[in-house]
């Protein structure tokens, strides 16, 4: 595959449904449409993505490569949801969200993020910590399925 950019957009309900295409590929318990659509109407969530840029040559348009979204509340922010269509991974897509997340958290003054992850995804614990995220906790059985939780947080810098 050849080499792309991407841009960084702030998403919105009119991505709702691209949203949702990747979430149904990622997650073997992905959020609902009407799950997205109550966190796109709320004035505290931000929704990014990453959109490749369009293919001028071969005229395919922009494609929404990832997401994330998170709550902005007070001095906290919480990471909700963070995904990458597969077809994208590995090319540090995740990690240009979650900092693009800690920058938005700085400029808003944000004191302290958080997140939690599942216990057994060691990949985004281990990309969680390289962005200086601490396990501070453990969320018994935080899934739907009876998985416990990390919580991990990071204090701004």
């Amino acid at each position: 595959m050849a080499a792309l950019d991407f841009r960084l957009v702030r998403l919105t309900e009119a991505d709702l449904d691209l949203v949702v295409d990747i979430e149904n590929l990622v997650y073997a318990r992905p959020w609902t449409k009407a799950q997205f659509r109550g966190e796109f109407a709320r004035s505290f969530t931000l929704a990014l993505g990453l959109k490749t840029l369009p293919e001028f040559s071969s005229g395919l348009p922009p494609v929404l490569a990832a997401y994330c979204f998170f709550w902005q509340l007070g001095p906290e922010a919480h990471l909700l949801n963070l995904a990458v269509r597969p077809e994208y991974r590995r090319r540090g897509l995740a990690r240009r969200l979650m900092r693009a997340m800690l920058a938005l958290g700085r400029e808003a003054g944000i004191g302290t993020f958080f997140l939690e992850v599942r216990s057994t995804n060691f990949e985004a614990q281990t990309l969680y910590r390289s962005l200086g995220f601490e396990v501070t906790g453990r969320r018994p059985a935080y899934y739907e399925d009876g998985e416990d939780a990390q919580l991990m947080t990071r204090a701004s810098s």
